[in-house]
């Protein structure tokens, strides 16, 4: 089998595997169907200047070791006041901080996965290509769908559970009232950020908010049309924060439907080490970043023991 390692997923599981790998001297290829790679780890920029962490918030250091690698990223890690440390400026430059002389390619679909002479192949643009050892790192649902339902590894990842959850992206004009930094709650406003109190955030032409909803109401509203949604929620914001309307200059929704793992695996990855294959994620320990870096490091890890 080629010593070549293929990565699906540029989350923050797939590039801490390749990091780890790439480190070790092996061949690493990243691929991800994105325009840009952190997964969840994302960072909204907008043509009006603005800029919005939709989905991951903050990131927990109670893993010593995942702290020590934060350490290591230099200024794409900052402290937000007493909620630890996030991305600066955004929460996708820590993904991109650790993808530094990685091979990652972007926009690229993978329909497709066979075994070949010399490993696994992948189907990009109907277009079949070698990929020696492959390590998915993408959303336990669509793992499932890529290997298909008679695969080993289909009915532990059919166990694994999310909460959706449905984002608000709004600007506030300077005067608007700013009485937290951040809150938490329920229904549409569980979560509640201003977004551009966090570091290297200043700047904008406009104050910059971030409203996330409980699993409930994410679930009821998961299939709302984007426009829709940021009007149904824009208004929860406002009275939350005590503004007017007329206080409201931009507002934008999203979606997540695989965003916080409910029901995880319950250990850091699946294998087939006869076929080289690994499968893994947040999804399979827990609904953190912490989680999802420690999925893939205890995968790199695998596949350097297994030579």
């Amino acid at each position: 089998m080629t010593d070549q390692v293929t990565i699906i997923g540029a989350g923050i599981t797939g590039i801490a595997c390749a990091r780890h790998l790439h480190r070790a001297g092996l061949k690493v290829r990243v691929i991800d169907k994105g325009r840009n790679i952190g997964g969840r780890m994302s960072t909204r920029r907008t043509r009006q200047g603005l800029q919005f962490d939709h989905g991951a918030q903050d990131l927990a250091t109670t893993d010593p070791d995942f702290a020590q690698m934060l350490r290591g990223l230099g200024g794409a890690v900052a402290p937000w006041a007493d909620r630890g440390p996030v991305g600066s400026p955004g929460m996708s430059d820590v993904v991109r901080a650790m993808a530094r002389d990685l091979d990652v390619t972007q926009g690229a679909m993978v329909a497709g996965l066979r075994r070949g002479d010399a490993g696994w192949q992948i189907a990009i643009d109907d277009i079949w290509q070698d990929a020696g050892r492959v390590a998915l790192a993408i959303p336990a649902p669509q793992a499932r769908d890529l290997l298909g339902a008679d695969h080993p590894f289909a009915e532990p990842l059919a166990k694994v559970a999310y909460d959706p959850c449905v984002t608000l992206m709004a600007g506030l004009s300077p005067d608007a009232p700013q009485p937290f930094r951040w809150k938490s709650g329920t229904g549409a406003a569980a979560w509640i950020a201003h977004d551009g109190s966090k570091p290297d955030r200043q700047g904008q032409p406009l104050a910059t908010w971030v409203m996330q909803a409980d699993p409930d109401f994410s679930a009821q509203h998961i299939d709302v049309g984007f426009d829709q949604l940021a009007c149904m929620m824009a208004p929860v914001l406002l009275d939350q924060l005590g503004a007017a309307s007329d206080h409201l200059q931009y507002a934008s929704a999203h979606r997540w439907l695989y965003s916080r793992v409910s029901r995880p695996l319950g250990q850091p990855f699946l294998a087939d080490d006869g076929n080289g294959l690994l499968a893994g994620g947040d999804w399979a320990l827990g609904p953190t970043a912490r989680d999802g870096w420690a999925s893939g490091t205890a995968m790199a890890a695998h596949l350097l023991a297994d030579g």
